[in-house]
């Protein structure tokens, strides 16, 4: 997939993210890897925020944001999200359309195991990661 050229100034920048489009995406297997796998469309800022596509099967590591909540859209396959928040666990199977905010300081971890596209913001400052289960921590 070609990625848009780089806007200078006022220029606008627009990125194909139609059905067929996502669909020509491949997720990456997270288990071959030991770094997050690129954006098929690389990644651009917007307002303090990291942003990009993710296209994975698989389990990445737990993820907390200090600096702000987190929006994930999916675009195709589903995922298992777990969020760990004030109130306890909570789990939801995401499918394509679900667009889904991630309060901050909430841990959370996906699980596709048969694949999943999104479109993520994820607060540029104030990330964490971790293999560890942080309910494991809390209890130590």
């Amino acid at each position: 997939m070609a990625r848009p050229k780089q806007a200078k100034g006022d220029e606008v920048i627009v990125y194909d993210l139609s059905a067929r489009a996502v669909q020509a995406m491949t997720p990456v297997d997270l288990a071959g890897l030991d770094r997050p796998p690129d954006s098929p469309i690389g990644q651009f800022d917007f307002h303090g925020c990291s942003c990009g596509i993710a296209s994975f099967s698989g389990r990445p590591p737990w993820e907390l944001h200090e600096d702000g909540d987190e929006i994930l859209h999916i675009l195709a396959g589903e995922s298992k999200l777990t969020v760990l928040g004030k109130d306890g666990e909570v789990s939801r199977t995401l499918k394509p359309g679900d667009l889904v905010i991630v309060p901050k300081g909430c841990w959370h971890r996906s699980h596709s195991p048969k694949g999943v596209t999104l479109f993520h913001m994820t607060p540029r400052d104030g990330g964490r990661h971790s293999w560890e289960d942080p309910r494991a921590a809390r209890s130590a």
